[in-house]
């Protein structure tokens, strides 16, 4: 290949490596947010995910120190790229710890975790 045609190659290979690069989805959101001290326990708590989460391959929970919280059932919120659950259990006051799985409908799931209080920060 001649220096002529093997320059543009050359310069095209970023793009193509980037369309080949996996997405992965990344939380943009929560509520209650990472850290955060709120007054009273939440109704709902929803995360809010980089792209549309596949529903069938994702969910959260939320322990404290008394252990899981109770939560209904997972489900789409406001946009596709939010899922929520109603808060059923008791939240006392204190730090609670939120578990999340989450993945596209086309790639592999990614984990994380946060915190957040619910009473006065300690």
């Amino acid at each position: 290949m001649t220096a002529r045609r093997l320059i543009p190659a050359l310069l095209c290979l970023p793009l193509v490596l980037v369309a080949w690069t996996p997405f992965h989805l990344e939380l943009f959101g929560s509520f209650p947010d990472e850290d955060e001290v709120i007054a009273e326990a939440p109704d709902v708590v929803w995360l809010e995910f980089s792209a549309a989460p596949d529903m069938s391959r994702s969910s959260f929970s939320i322990r404290g120190e008394g252990g899981a919280v109770e939560l209904g059932d997972m489900e789409v919120g406001e946009g596709e790229e939010f899922i929520q659950a109603d808060v059923l259990g008791e939240m006392a006051a204190g730090t609670y710890t939120v578990s999340w799985i989450a993945a596209p409908a086309d790639d592999h799931a990614v984990r994380g975790r946060f915190d957040f209080t619910v009473g006065e920060a300690r």
